[in-house]
């Protein structure tokens, strides 16, 4: 079992609120009201660009050329996740001057902020040990629904589930599982519990952006 592997068990019951909440399973099965979502859309391309903001730290954090690359990497996918959610966004009716006038949420601010805190008071462990619930657990998501044939015909929520389902989504977020297995190698034993604690707090806030898509606060 990988580090990462050891984190998502660890971090239950928090991780499995996560990957099974609420939200992704009216998502799954085409119920999930519209206004959620479209709450949902606005509020996760804010968090996006603060994402975006803390996967650059990796690069000023990087210690060697491959660590610089690896964050480079992570960034340009990022960059391709934010134009596929723009389009995303006006399929679902919102325009980019809607879009681009979205005050933060108090759910997106506390968990964006943390994931910048993190990664400005760590290092690059501590930094990838709170990206890490997002892009692996939007994996896991999309794969899982797919896999299990959970999604119905004709289900408005489809492109979204395929866009994490994707051959393309599934390595960038294998690409996270790599280096953060590979950061946590020589920690301590100690160093490996922050992580921990780190990844568990990451999960939780993940949890709190659905139900804030939920109650559309």
């Amino acid at each position: 079992m990988s580090f990462t592997q050891k984190l998502i068990k660890n971090a239950d019951p928090f991780w499995k609120d996560y990957v099974d909440h609420k939200f992704v399973q009216q998502l799954a099965n085409g119920t999930l009201e519209k206004a959620s979502f479209q709450h949902y859309l606005k509020q996760d391309y804010l968090y996006l660009f603060q994402y975006s903001r803390a996967i650059s730290l990796g690069i000023f954090k990087a210690n060697n050329f491959q660590q610089i690359e690896t964050a480079h990497q992570a960034n340009t996918d990022l960059l391709k996740e934010i134009q596929v959610h723009i389009n995303f966004c006006k399929e679902w009716g919102i325009s980019e001057k809607e879009l681009f006038a979205t005050v933060e949420s108090p759910a997106c601010v506390a968990y964006t902020r943390y994931v910048l805190d993190c990664g400005i008071k760590g290092g690059l462990p501590e930094l990838y040990a709170a990206l890490a619930p997002c892009a692996v657990g939007y994996a896991e998501i999309g794969r899982t629904i797919v896999e299990k044939g959970i999604s119905p015909k004709n289900n408005p929520y489809q492109a979204w589930i395929d866009a994490y389902a994707s051959e393309e989504f599934q390595q960038a977020a294998q690409g996270v599982i790599c280096i953060l297995d590979e950061l946590a190698l020589d920690l301590t034993e100690n160093q490996k519990t922050n992580l921990q604690t780190i990844f568990n707090t990451a999960t939780r806030m993940e949890s709190g952006f659905w139900q804030m898509g939920l109650d559309l606060s």
